[in-house]
């Protein structure tokens, strides 16, 4: 007899729940009855052994109603200064909630340059495992007073896919102000209906889902399938639902059908180095390369050796994440670099043994070695 396919969600152990800013906010303040239902729902599954971190949007709306501050297109810094105002109330709201039933928060504010950098990604992850040996609960957001526009996440759809591996979530659920998933745009068809099921989600298909206008938040249902996407490449399921649903994450985790399942891949998922090189870290730099070696390392899982680069862009360290193009210019892997950008410069077209007389020392053969290379056609 063949399992039903959520029976797996009972299973999961600890799970990461991203809350976003159009449920939370009320437009003028928070909405504790929604934040209380949850923690509510959570410390009862908290109760039976689950564990949980939470990504909570909501600081700068907060800010904006605590300061009654109508302008959503307010200048950078003003809303560094809303939030900053927005998170302490936020945080509070959960220490309130969580503590009736005897749980501990703790607030870990992250920002895009923290997961680019692998040092403090790693150490972000040991914080992690440090706090849920603790028996804590985080509450993660952006850390928006000091982020600024071009290091910013997209949103935190995107901040909750780039954790899952540092929190080492079997599941993650993304609450919303709709049900799930639709087959048609609900706005415009009433006959619409929620997908109970994706079986695999592939990149083409995100816009095939409906998609709807939000006031505060960032993020939209295309967003919430790119973040499902990006995990299930993990081996991760994600639930898309409603948080206006009473007892939602204990329905989802005792495998009731509701909200929208988006399934993980199962056969050969990513591992977390590959993960952080696809959808994590952001290249600084790149090389491009001669024909034989781009064959060499698309069809035979090869390293990048020096004797086949052309040329180098940018100004990166060794062990930064480097691209690796094409003749024509084309993007066909991501990698960690063995080298310097100026060190790749002048043992470019050289041979492996003749690197110790270009560089003065010991080093790699490699430019990038094939188990800190993932090719973008995996992605």
């Amino acid at each position: 007899m063949k399992a039903h396919p959520r029976a797996s969600l009972k299973k999961c152990k600890r799970v990461l729940v991203k809350i976003g800013s159009r449920v939370l906010n009320t437009g003028h303040g928070l909405n504790n009855r929604v934040i209380e239902r949850l923690c509510d729902d959570l410390s009862l599954q908290r109760d039976r052994g689950k564990e949980f971190a939470i990504v909570s949007s909501g600081a700068i709306a907060e800010g904006r109603a605590i300061m009654k501050v109508i302008d959503k297109n307010a200048a950078l810094s003003k809303k560094q200064a809303l939030a900053a105002i927005g998170q302490g109330c936020l945080i509070q709201a959960y220490n309130d909630a969580f503590r009736r039933y005897g749980y501990t928060t703790a607030q870990i504010l992250i920002t895009r340059e923290d997961l680019d950098n692998r040092r403090r990604y790693l150490n972000i992850r040991n914080t992690f495992t440090s706090l849920f040996e603790l028996g804590a609960i985080p509450i993660i957001n952006e850390n928006d007073t000091v982020a600024v526009d071009e290091i910013q996440f997209t949103d935190n759809d995107m901040l909750s896919a780039m954790i899952i591996p540092l929190v080492e979530a079997q599941l993650m659920i993304l609450l919303t102000d709709i049900e799930g998933v639709y087959d048609k745009d609900p706005r415009s068809n009433p006959d619409s209906r929620v997908i109970s099921e994706i079986q695999e989600l592939r990149t083409r298909d995100l816009k095939r889902y409906s998609k709807e206008s939000n006031s505060m938040g960032r993020g939209g249902i295309q967003s919430k399938l790119q973040a499902a996407y990006r995990v299930s490449l993990l081996g991760v399921p994600t639930v898309i639902a409603s948080a206006y649903t009473p007892q939602i994450v204990s329905s989802i985790l005792e495998g009731k059908d509701i909200g929208t399942l988006i399934h993980s891949k199962i056969e050969a998922p990513l591992k977390q180095k590959d993960h952080w090189l696809s959808f994590v870290s952001r290249p600084k730099g790149s090389v491009m390369v001669d024909e034989g070696a781009s064959s060499m390392v698309v069809n035979n899982g090869k390293s990048l050796l020096p004797c086949g680069v052309l040329s180098v862009q940018g100004t990166f360290r060794a062990g930064d994440p480097i691209e690796v193009l094409g003749e024509k210019g084309d993007s066909i892997a991501v990698g960690l670099s063995n080298f310097t950008a100026e060190e790749i410069d002048r043992i470019k077209g050289a041979r492996s043994k003749d690197l110790y007389s270009i560089l003065s020392h010991d080093c790699d053969e490699e430019v990038i070695h094939r188990n800190n290379m993932i090719l973008r056609e995996e992605m």
